[in-house]
């Protein structure tokens, strides 16, 4: 249990006692006040902004004795304030001064992991707020009272406020705490605590030392933290001042932590020292010499989501080629971005980007793969100085800048230089494997001759390079601080020697070990005798059984789920193994994709029908309970508002205007309006979600009721959706559709990510943990799996960042080319994954492996295991525990004529058969999320339907072809956009670069071609028909984007070759012209493949007609699909298709 568990608990019961005193709980305000009197504590009203309250809202004076408050807002404004400070008292001791500034009594136990606020960091006495705020929510109305109220007694969120005072979001928040989160987060958690709590002499050695800079080496359950903690107590008792004690770490979650451990023995110290991320201490430097840097107090941090925005108005107006994506810029500019974060944490800016951009250039000479390098890098650079110019236009700040604008500050600032080396006398580094360059530097500056910095970390858990950390800075430590000692621990207290054996087996055969002391470690607990084991069975669908097999035998031999973890290299992977324990009956703890999840997805489908007037969520909310509709009828509801040309919430009378409609489906139907009763669509979106959780659907409370570990799931994704819902950016529009837009955003960028973690009090959720290697960094489990050891598994493949950074950027080096520099990184990383991974592990350490890939070719186990292949035990044919069949997909279809399809429509029944089915089966409509570039495209489209079909083998005049254009531009491009005319002048140009490729050739009628099948025909249209000049029909296409390496895989263009061969003999040859590049290329394909898409078309015209429409998932297609917010689970039914 955390302090902040700890101190709500207390509040309860501190509450629970003063209503058994006589107390109404109704009554808050007095409440408190009773509270303060059995504390022997006045309480006083003072007017806001009287001087006593020191700039304050509420004051504690623990000599006096008294509590002031400023007397203004409800009964529960000012209950707050003084129970607020009675957390001071209770918690603390009533020993010290208080000034509370603010409160938030709607506050999160935890602020969301995404954006910003995965970076921003609390100090203690920030820490400190946030929990005495907690206190005093839980003191005035504890999660079991709201509890008890909404479950047993029936009350709502609303009624409860109500008769309370509060305001609702308060009572809601409560609730979701209290429903939707475990109850109890005392259970054993399955990071168990080291045995030894005695300090062995290297531990002692290390926390004594003194007089010159120290680096710890310290190996996989050495017992760092504590060292680290102890070295900190030692400076306390010898009377160093706490203020002048900085602490640096490299998670919010570990800085959180170590004040936690800092506090249960001296709380006064661990508010006063100084403990954080190095971003979190950058930004205090940035606010603290904002005026140095000019920049405003409290300077806009924007993450990457927010500076792509920034970007894409500027990217019409650069002239670039490499990067050039009109079509969909955002996942380039994420590209480029990463590029210049990456520089950042080498303090290189946008003049040394280039200075090193163009001296690749200049050396490139003939090469023609380095001077295609060196313009990319060029490319970037050009971006690099126009993102420059802008932040600081905005005076904004992103998270690069939060490390390598203070150290330009003080390596450059002796005033500034002096006052940080003044106020930071002791400094400790935690993980300090991870540090990059900027952080070193930044350390420099401030330590002086460094005698007092202490640096504790493992190289060979070394595992974020994509970030700029590099073992080059564990191995040169004494280079930077001349004169430094580096020692190690000795002792694992966490594994037996079994698993100790294997991974400092592995380590000795690590590039990383080259750079780090010997890795000899005494095995604490000694030998289990039980040897770590490799289990190799068939294919990948074995190894999930085996997996489960194993899972299930040590929980049935005393080891819970929880206990037992289960680590990946990829988040890709743990879903699709998620997915198989499941249904082997074996729970797990793992959220996967949020925003990806069911039960979020229904909450999506229906926000999205507060402003879409076609309801097309309805076919998602359809299926959720006490809502069902057959499948039919909900197409027949959204057709009818797709032709009568709806308004917003106008399908909530939809019912009335259909009388054919079942009378189950009206009475469904008037449920589903009544959840929006009321609702303002510029209403508050988590205001809007928290009500439909907790009291108009009940699932909070359905949820809590449930207890099985699926439900819990349920429950925390729930939790950790609404509590990201919470926090939005400001903008104009309709919130909900701000909110939509910007889940789609996070998504497309792989943003979302940090959502993935869950919740701190999920700890007692007997379930196992599911989790990436990386996120397991720091934490130990009984029993650990370890499957997908194959040689495509780990490591994984060595695949270049598209955006490779130039010669000579990153530290250390020397001699290499940007490009052989990160991969010479990449298997270094992947060897210390790993050891990470290996390490977990306290008694037991399973390894899975498939031999049979998919097309029954053999498949060779990992590079890995040969080091350690002598240590592990290879049973000869691992048990397995089988699972249910996954349910059929299939959507029952009657069609009354044999149907026709486009090549275009069967080209996105390859791309996504799901997609295939909402778009043309269903009909739901839509269009995918559309930038100002796709706007743009759109208009050139347009233009290029109307030369098809009035000037088919005409050219049209100057004038003719101008007015066309504008008449487009005007309907369908970004005419109301800020930089609209960049955005025109491109569109105008692909659009006269059409004009010109249809002056070459003899062009021809285009008439449609067929290509029949049994199942249903197939309708082409080409682009254009003409004469080559070697008298060969030409068969052309027109894309209005750039060619793409493996752009002829696409069936469309099979579809059209095997047309234009029926239709113009063997010799006809396809044309594809690329609009934004220029250029136009000839189909080339071999006979083998054309053969194997043919009978890939034949499978997709025979799936169409069978109902088969799997989803097929691709993380950068999906954020834009129109069905992102309702693919899925289909109501039930059949349905009768005339034609699509």
């Amino acid at each position: 249990m955390d302090a902040t568990e700890a101190a709500r608990r207390e509040a309860e019961r501190i509450h629970r006692a003063a209503v058994a005193a006589g107390d109404d709980p109704w009554k808050l305000l007095d409440l408190v006040r009773q509270e303060a009197v059995r504390r022997e504590l006045d309480v006083y009203a003072l007017p806001p902004g009287d001087s006593q309250l020191k700039g304050g809202r509420a004051a504690f004076d623990s000599q006096a004795g008294i509590i002031l408050y400023e007397d203004a807002g409800s009964e529960f404004d000012r209950a707050f304030l003084i129970a607020h400070e009675l957390g001071h008292v209770v918690l603390e001791g009533g020993t010290q001064d208080v000034v509370t500034e603010q409160v938030e009594p709607d506050r999160s136990v935890e602020d969301a992991p995404v954006g910003i606020e995965k970076v921003l960091d609390y100090g203690a006495r920030e820490r400190r707020e946030i929990q005495m705020d907690l206190f005093a929510r839980e003191l005035l109305l504890p999660r079991s009272v709201v509890r008890h109220l909404h479950v047993s007694n029936g009350r709502s969120s609303t009624d409860i406020a109500t008769r309370l005072g509060a305001p609702p979001q308060v009572v809601q928040q409560q609730l979701l705490d209290a429903l939707l989160l475990p109850e109890d987060s005392s259970i054993e958690s399955s990071t168990v605590p080291a045995a030894a709590l005695t300090p062995d002499p290297t531990q002692i050695a290390a926390a004594e030392h003194r007089n010159s800079a120290f680096q710890l080496q310290a190996g996989p359950g050495t017992g760092k933290t504590r060292t680290l903690v102890r070295r900190i107590e030692n400076l306390l008792a010898e009377g160093v001042d706490p203020v002048s004690i900085l602490v640096l770490t490299f998670s919010n979650k570990a800085a959180n932590e170590l004040s936690e451990r800092l506090a249960a023995s001296n709380p006064t110290a661990a508010a006063a020292m100084w403990i954080g991320t190095f971003h979190a201490f950058g930004l205090d430097i940035v606010r603290r010499f904002h005026d140095k840097l000019g920049l405003p107090p409290d300077p806009r941090l924007v993450d990457r989501s927010e500076a792509i925005e920034l970007l894409e108005d500027e990217l019409p107006r650069l002239p670039l080629r490499h990067y050039r994506n009109l079509w969909d810029p955002a996942l380039d500019l994420s590209d480029m971005l990463h590029a210049i974060s990456r520089a950042k944490d080498e303090v290189i800016d946008a003049a040394g980007y280039r200075t090193l951009a163009q001296a690749m250039a200049d050396k490139a000479g003939h090469d023609e793969d380095a001077a295609m390098r060196a313009e990319k890098c060029l490319e970037v650079a050009l971006l690099f100085e126009t993102y420059e110019r802008l932040m600081a236009a905005g005076q904004l700040i992103d998270f690069g800048d939060l490390v390598a604008l203070p150290v330009r500050l003080v390596e450059t600032d002796a005033e500034v230089r002096v006052a940080l080396k003044a106020r930071h006398q002791h400094v400790l580094v935690d993980e300090y494997q991870d540090v990059n360059r900027a952080s070193v530097r930044l350390l420099r500056a401030i330590v002086g001759e460094a005698r007092n910095l202490w640096v504790v970390g493992d190289v060979r858990q070394s595992i974020y390079r994509f970030r700029g950390a590099s073992p080059t800075n564990m191995a040169q430590f004494a280079v930077d601080f001349p004169g430094a000692q580096v020692r190690q621990l000795g002792v694992n207290y966490r594994s037996g020697r079994e698993v100790i054996e294997v991974f400092t087996a592995f380590s000795g055969t690590m590039k990383a070990s080259t750079e780090a002391l010997p890795l000899q470690l005494k095995a604490d607990r000694g030998v289990l005798n039980a040897r770590p084991e490799f289990r190799v069975v068939r294919s990948t669908e074995d190894e999930i059984s085996a997996v489960a097999a194993v899972i299930q035998a040590q929980q049935e031999a005393g080891i819970p789920y929880r206990r037992q973890a289960l680590l990946c290299a990829s988040n890709a992977r743990l879903s699709d193994i998620a997915e198989g324990l499941e249904a082997r009956g074996i729970p797990v703890l793992h959220l996967g994709s949020l925003f990806e999840r069911p039960e979020i997805k229904d909450l999506l489908a229906l926000l999205s029908m507060l402003t879409d007037p076609h309801a097309v969520g309805l076919v998602r909310v359809a299926t959720m309970s006490a809502h069902e509709m057959p499948l039919q009828e909900v197409i027949q509801i959204i057709g009818h508002l797709r032709e009568s040309k709806a308004a917003a919430l106008d399908w909530r009378q939809a019912g009335a205007k259909l009388p054919s409609l079942a009378t189950e489906s009206q009475t469904a139907l008037l449920r589903v309006a009544a959840l929006f009763t009321g609702l303002n669509p510029m209403g508050n979106s988590w205001t809007i979600l928290a009500t439909w959780v907790i009291d108009q659907l009940g699932l909070a409370k359905t949820i809590h009721l449930a207890r099985d570990p699926q439900s819990r799931m349920k429950g925390l994704a729930l939790w950790q959706f609404l509590n990201f819902c919470r926090r939005q950016p400001s903008g104009a529009g309709i919130p909900s559709v701000r909110l939509l837009d910007r889940i789609r955003r996070l998504v497309l960028l792989s943003e979302d990510r940090g959502l993935r973690q869950l919740p701190g009090v999920a700890e007692g959720i007997d379930a196992v943990r599911l989790m990436t290697i990386h996120s397991s960094k720091g934490l130990e489990f009984d029993i650990v799996h370890i499957p997908g050891m194959v040689a495509s598994g780990l490591p994984r493949n060595n695949m270049a960042p598209r955006c490779v950074p130039p010669d000579g950027l990153i530290h250390g080096s020397q001699g290499l080319t940007g490009l052989e520099a990160v991969k010479a990184g990449h298997e270094e990383e992947e060897e210390c994954l790993f050891f990470v991974a290996l390490s977990r592990a306290r008694d037991r350490l399973f390894l899975y492996a498939s031999s049979v890939q998919s097309d029954g070719k053999a498949r060779n186990p990992s590079k890995f295991i040969s080091a350690i292949n002598y240590l592990l035990v290879r049973p000869a044919n691992p048990a397995q525990r089988n699972g249910a069949a996954r349910p059929a997909t299939a959507v029952g279809i009657t069609w009354e004529e044999k149907p026709v399809w486009t090549e275009n429509q069967v080209n996105l029944f390859e791309r996504c058969p799901r997609r295939f089915l909402y778009t043309h089966v269903l009909k739901l409509g839509g269009r995918r999320t559309e930038t100002a570039f796709m706007k743009m495209h759109n208009v050139v489209s347009d233009v290029f339907d109307w030369l098809k079909t009035v000037h088919e083998t005409t050219t049209p005049s100057e004038s003719e072809l101008s007015f066309r254009f504008e008449e487009a531009w005007q309907a369908k491009g970004a005419a109301d956009h800020g930089y609209a005319e960049d955005y025109r002048r491109i569109g105008r140009r692909l659009v006269d670069y059409l004009i010109e490729t249809r002056r070459n050739g003899v062009r021809s009628s285009v008439a449609p071609l067929s290509l029949g099948w049994v199942e249903g025909d197939i309708l082409v249209k080409p682009d254009s028909v003409a004469q080559g000049d070697r008298g060969q029909v030409v068969v052309g296409r027109v894309k209005t984007g750039k060619p793409r390496s493996n752009a002829f895989d696409d069936i469309e263009y099979t579809i059209l070759h095997f047309a234009a061969v029926q239709a113009y003999g063997g010799q006809a040859q396809v044309e594809v012209t690329y609009l934004t590049s220029e250029t136009t290329e000839p189909m080339s394909i071999s006979a083998k493949k054309l053969e194997t898409r043919r009978q890939k078309i034949q499978n997709i015209v025979q799936s169409i007609r069978s109902g088969d429409f799997p989803l097929k998932a691709e993380e950068r297609a999906c954020p834009r699909c129109p069905s992102f917010f309702i693919c899925g689970e289909l109501p039930d039914g059949a349905v009768t298709i005339k034609k699509l």
